[in-house]
């Protein structure tokens, strides 16, 4: 259900919505720089003062009511939007003018879901005849969206109005001060809208001439509605009539589907016509609806301590009220139908004539509710038996009290079970035999400590099983509670995903930092990360200055090195292999450890390792721990903790596993409990066994202890740590049904903290209140009741779900109404009134009492009591004098307490409210009388203070092994390896490895012997450039097959190959023919710009064209472009279909080494139409070009084309056909 703030959102989605938004509350409050900004809107008030409407101005318990919010323009008329533009250019003028009519888009025959908050009395439910039926909607617009009385004017021109009173162009008196609502809510009995038989089927019958859209026969619906289109309602009998035409909407809403109910003619008169002074009937030129502008008004609360409304911190309603009783003269209960009726186009018709039955009318919303005869209910009475049922959350007493006194010991000891909250509940063994168990919610009737051994993990919850040996019976209670949270942690696939990365990122960090760890144990510079490196930066740069200098036996021996073998005087460095050039000296094998997951090395070092990589996943992006006030450095362990956290607020346990049995929860009863420490461990274990593969399970340990440090911080800014629930209540009464959001308070005892030198509490009183039932309330709090603490419990009629009564008292002979104070001053010069809680005046009416404030009969002069309905204006009139003459003034000052010329909406509402009914309920008292709450506290409870309730189950489950522990691993005696060295380890032949003096590495050799940080380039094994077709592409190489079919070049005629017209040439702008080098001849990217020049009707299926540069050194005969290629690439420039790769590879006929680009298609078949290949231009990056001396130097290369012959055959040979293109010139010069 959406909650309109009224400004800034502050909703946050999860269960535990209460206490995160109080946490980010005081951190904001106590960072400047978080603070959002104060002000949201502007509101021009009666006098024309202009003030600025802050989020959150209310504070808890107050109110703020407005008599309409009517948005800028409303919904059912056309609107046009008319532009005008005037330009002069060139002494010329242009007037441009355009129109652009449009509709509001709002509701108008139905209601959007969600748009209902409550309703009073609620569906199905009874109440005194004195009340008013009401709705409480959720958009505070709603009401005025669309015009109930056209007389009103438009809301355009009210808001032009009140711009001319903000700017001082008119008088604030002229700005009305109230609307009428296009919604309105009427009550009718069944009886007054239920048709006759023959009006709803047959020939006669009103339906008769609808669309097959309107169910045949006709039937009513519960609450006498009758659901069509539009275009069905103006098919209906000429003997109905209905404010509904086509004036209200464009052509298209006669689609529009509706409920409508059928009003009497005598009946609708009289609910749209004013009454005189006498009580008599005034029938004007048509309806008036002005009347009810009285019975809408807009209420603006604070939601602390709601269940509904307390997702928002500032909730705006608007609230339309009924004006018609229920019967004043029923001795049984009566059922009655509410309506939210549009009057849309009620003031545009007139009254409906004799020849009229009915008057069609569109509700909106509809409910049943029963009023009963008098003296059958009563608001406090139901408060008060509340507070007389207040125990715990277990059995009933008279079933447990028998238990107890009985002699049998088998039944005592049953009854001291049920005492403690247990069950008897079907149990299967697995062995299949079917059995009773004992199990207990979380929820406990009696305080449970921490369970001394319940602290090992658990890998199927069979061993968190406990057996009672008096009773024989096994007590599933926490092996129930793990099975739920696998279970439940299973069905979260967000959740599942995110704690099996989590796992995987912390094993594979602490796998990683045990193994380093354990290598550094043996030898600490037998393994050299990037830290280590950077630490050992200015050692290094001394050591590298001192190279030639040391001598043999200047430093020490390392443990693990090889005896020196150098003579004395001897540089300590001298040449080695190629492999010692680049990679440290290994470990010999006699000190290798043992890094296998079950080696005792690593379960001694893997849990503290594991810790470690677990927090750095849990902090934030400054550093410090995530505590959900901050950014978070991992989304998975948000993810996870989020998930966890509301598990512990036990959010979405299903219900049956915390009420095990319906009798600890009967109607109309409070009951308290404790939440179980234990049972909320088991089902964390539970959820946390999932993704682990591994015997012993060290990671679920580290996420545990991570959460147990989130659970046990104080975060920045606040003065409280993490809340977490230990104890709560159920509330199963009608008055939750009533009152949704019935307000709760949890009250401290101040003066008792300031005695024990203790602050007010500063967390947030409430951690989770849901209805979880119609009927049913539940609430979560941190602090034991009965302390000092949680002194009080106070259960608060919300502000905008108070009862309306037409007055204290209504029957057929008179009416009592108590004209109440109303101030329009503030609340500490209000409080100056000593009589303020004491009624104004009281006024008595009877039926024939002229100037009457109530219509009883439709005619006067009859006792019919079948209108019952409030005379309006003249009520809210009677109001306003009456505060007007009566309210007084401060003593001293002489400041009126109420100043006020207009009867509003908003002012008849305080009138109409029926009295604000708390229940508050002495906790410390009920714990020192009543024993069942005294129990909820710890034997030590200290002072009172919440406890600290970390998980307790951190002992890591241990698989069995079949070998003995600690000897799963065997190591290699030292004895039984003859040579203890590596077979790569060159070091024995870094004195004798020499180089001759004219070796040239050859480029292969280069390319496989390059050093770590180099990149190479991959060694092509194609075919030779002097042979291109002596090597099958696709065939392996064993096998024998003919020659691809080779043709000449390809010429000009329709049926030739694609042309391939190519140019190489440098990245420059205006020089696209030539490769240009400088004399510093730095590496340069390369353009290849090739072209296809081709028939569009060719056939040619391109399976590859490929490009060959000679490589080749400066100094060479022949000049050759590149002497080797190193660069990081090549890339397609516009055609991304295809794949560009150079390769390296050597031509053993002509001994000549080569760069070979190929040009791939991106084809699971592997070739493409030429037809649709325009260009194959690419980028080779960073070449470096031999520079070609002073003058021009002239680069041939060779480029051929592969095609595939029959597209219905493999791509081997020889149904590949190779095409030659004509050798490509490419002038090198330098600048």
């Amino acid at each position: 259900m959406g909650i309109y703030p009224g400004g800034k959102s502050t909703r946050i989605d999860s269960p535990r919505h209460l206490t995160i938004r109080h946490s980010r509350r005081v951190v904001a409050a106590n960072r400047p720089d978080a603070r959002l900004s104060a002000t949201q809107s502007v509101t021009v008030l009666a006098d024309g003062k202009v003030v600025e409407d802050e989020i959150d101005p209310l504070p808890p318990g107050e109110q703020k009511l407005n008599s309409f919010w009517a948005p800028g323009i409303e919904a059912g008329p056309k609107h046009i939007i008319s532009v005008k533009q005037n330009i002069r250019a060139n002494g010329e003028q242009l007037n441009l003018e355009a129109e652009q009519p449009f509709y509001v888009d709002a509701p108008q025959f139905s209601l959007p879901d969600g748009s209902i908050h409550s309703t009073y009395p609620p569906a199905g439910y009874s109440d005194d005849h004195r009340i008013l039926p009401h709705v409480v909607l959720t958009d505070p617009h709603l009401p005025w969206e669309r015009l109930g009385s056209p007389k009103g004017g438009s809301n355009k021109a009210l808001k032009t109005q009140m711009k001319r009173v903000a700017l001082g162009a008119e008088k604030a008196s002229s700005i009305p001060r109230n609307r009428v609502p296009w919604l309105v809510v009427l009550a009718f009995a069944q009886e007054e809208l239920r048709l006759p038989p023959e009006d709803l089927d047959g020939p006669g019958s009103l339906f008769s001439d609808t669309s097959n859209g309107v169910l045949k026969p006709v039937k009513q619906s519960s609450t006498m509605t009758v659901n069509m289109s539009i275009d069905d309602l103006w098919k209906l009998r000429s003997n109905v009539t209905t404010p509904v035409t086509s004036r209200l909407g464009p052509a298209s809403m006669k689609d529009s589907r509706g409920d409508f109910i059928f009003v009497q003619p005598e009946l609708f008169t009289s609910l749209f016509s004013t009454f005189d002074d006498r009580g008599n009937r005034v029938r004007g030129s048509g309806p008036d609806t002005s009347q009810y502008q009285y019975l809408s008004h807009v209420r603006k609360i604070n939601g602390s301590g709601m269940a509904l409304a307390g997702v928002e911190d500032t909730a705006v309603f608007s609230i339309v009220v009924g004006n018609r009783s229920g019967p004043l003269d029923n001795v049984v209960p009566t059922t009655m139908c509410a309506h939210l009726v549009s009057i849309e186009g009620v003031e545009a018709m007139t009254y409906p004539s004799q020849s009229h039955r009915y008057v069609a009318l569109c509700s909106l919303y509809s409910w049943n509710y029963t009023v009963l005869p008098p003296n059958t209910l009563n608001v406090p009475d139901a408060f008060e038996n509340l507070g007389r049922t207040l125990s715990v959350l277990r059995a009933p007493d008279e079933i447990i009290a028998p238990l107890k006194a009985s002699n049998d010991k088998a039944q005592q000891l049953v009854g001291r079970r049920l005492s403690d909250g247990y069950t008897l509940v079907k149990y299967r063994v697995q062995t299949g035999e079917a059995t009773v168990a004992l199990y207990r919610g979380p929820f406990t009737p009696t305080y449970v400590p921490t369970l001394e051994h319940l602290t090992k993990c658990s890998t199927s919850g069979v061993d968190l099983q406990i057996l009672d040996k008096n009773l024989g019976i096994m007590d599933v209670t926490y092996s129930v509670a793990w099975q739920v949270g696998r279970t439940m942690a299973l069905g979260d696939q967000a959740f599942v995903a995110a704690l099996g990365r989590v796992r995987t990122a912390v094993h594979a960090a602490a796998a990683k930092q045990v193994k380093i760890n354990a290598v550094k144990d043996v030898k600490d510079t037998a393994f050299r990360t990037h830290e280590d490196l950077l630490k050992d930066l200015a050692s290094m740069v001394k050591g590298l200055a001192d190279i030639h200098l040391q001598k043999r036996g200047s430093e020490p021996q390392e443990p693990g090195d090889a005896p020196d073998r150098r003579q004395p005087g001897s540089p300590r460095f001298r040449h080695g292999g190629a492999k010692k050039r680049w990679h440290h000296k290994r470990l010999q094998r006699r000190d290798r450890p043992t890094l296998s997951f079950a080696s005792p090395v690593f379960e001694d070092k893997y849990p503290a390792a594991a810790l470690e990589s677990v927090r750095r996943l849990a902090s934030s992006r400054s550093g410090d721990p995530y505590d959900e006030t901050n950014d978070p450095e991992s989304s998975d362990w948000m993810t996870v903790l989020s998930w966890l956290i509301d598990r512990m607020f036990l959010a979405g346990v299903p219900a049956h596993y915390l009420i095990p049995d319906p009798s600890y929860l009967p109607p109309e009863n409070l009951r308290f409990f404790h939440i179980d420490k234990n049972w909320v461990d088991a089902l964390i274990d539970g959820a946390l066994s999932l993704g682990n593969h591994f015997g012993t399970d060290e990671d679920r340990v580290a996420i545990k202890k991570a959460l147990n440090d989130y659970i046990g911080r104080t975060p920045a800014g606040m003065d409280h740590r993490v809340q977490i629930p230990a104890y709560g209540f159920y509330l199963r009464s009608d008055l939750v049904t009533m009152f949704p959001d019935l307000r709760v308070e949890v009250l401290s005892n101040d003066s008792a903290l300031k005695a024990a030198g203790q602050d007010p509490p500063a967390g947030a009183p409430l951690l989770r209140h849901e209805i979880v039932a119609d009927g049913v309330m539940m609430a979560f709090m941190d602090r034991i009741p009965g302390s000092a603490q949680f002194s009080s419990l106070v259960f608060t009629q919300p502000a905008h779900q108070q009862r309306f009564a037409v007055a204290r008292g209504l029957d057929i002979t008179e009416i009592k109404v108590n004209i109440r104070r109303q101030y329009t001053v503030d609340q500490a010069t209000r409080e100056t009134d000593k009589d303020r809680h004491k009624a104004l005046k009281e006024v008595t009416y009877a039926p024939t009492t002229e100037k009457n404030i109530f219509i009883w009969n439709s005619v006067r002069s009859q006792t019919l009591n079948d209108l019952r309905i409030l005379r309006l204006p003249a009520f809210a009139d009677l109001q306003l004098e009456v505060l007007q003459d009566m309210m007084g003034k401060q003593d001293g000052t002489g400041t009126a307490y109420f100043a006020d010329g207009a009867s509003t909406s908003a002012l008849f509402a305080m009138q109409l409210n029926d009295p604000i009914y708390n229940l508050t309920i002495n906790m410390a008292e009920r714990a020192m009388s009543a024993q069942a709450i005294a129990d909820l506290a710890p034997p030590d409870m200290g002072d009172g203070s919440p406890e600290l309730r970390t998980i307790n189950m951190m002992e890591a489950v241990r698989v069995k092994k079949l070998s003995p522990f600690g000897t799963e691993v065997s190591e290699v005696p030292v004895e039984s390896v003859p040579h203890d060295e590596d077979e790569d380890n060159d070091t024995s032949r870094e004195d004798s490895f020499m180089r001759a003096e004219d070796y040239v590495s050859p480029l292969d050799v280069l390319s496989n012997y390059l050093s770590p940080h180099v990149r190479a380039m991959p060694l092509h094994r194609g075919a030779s450039v002097s042979n291109p077709d002596n090597i099958p592409i696709n065939a392996q190489r064993d096998e024998i097959a003919p020659l691809p079919f080779k043709v000449k070049p390809p010429g000009s005629a329709p049926a030739s190959a694609p042309r391939f017209l190519m140019r190489i040439s440098s990245n420059l702008a205006g020089n696209h023919s030539q490769v240009v080098t400088d004399r510093w001849n730095l590496p340069q990217d390369l353009i290849f710009s090739i072209v296809l020049k081709q028939s569009e009707i060719n056939q040619y299926l391109l399976m590859e064209v490929t490009i060959d540069i000679t490589l080749g050194s400066p100094n060479d005969a022949t000049y050759a472009l590149m002497s080797n290629y190193t660069g990081p690439g090549a890339h397609m420039l516009t055609n991304l279909r295809f794949n560009v790769i150079p390769t390296t590879f050597h031509d053993q006929n002509q001994n000549r080494y080569y760069l070979r680009i190929r040009l791939l298609p991106r084809a699971e078949k592997g070739w493409v139409m030429a037809p649709a290949v325009p260009e194959l231009s690419f980028l080779l990056g960073l070449a470096s070009i031999n520079s070609p001396g002073f003058g021009t130097r002239n680069v041939v290369i060779q480029s051929r084309a592969r095609y595939c012959r029959n597209p219905a055959l493999q791509l081997v040979e020889p149904n590949v056909m190779i095409v030659e293109n004509p050798p490509l010139s490419v002038q090198v010069v330098m600048h």
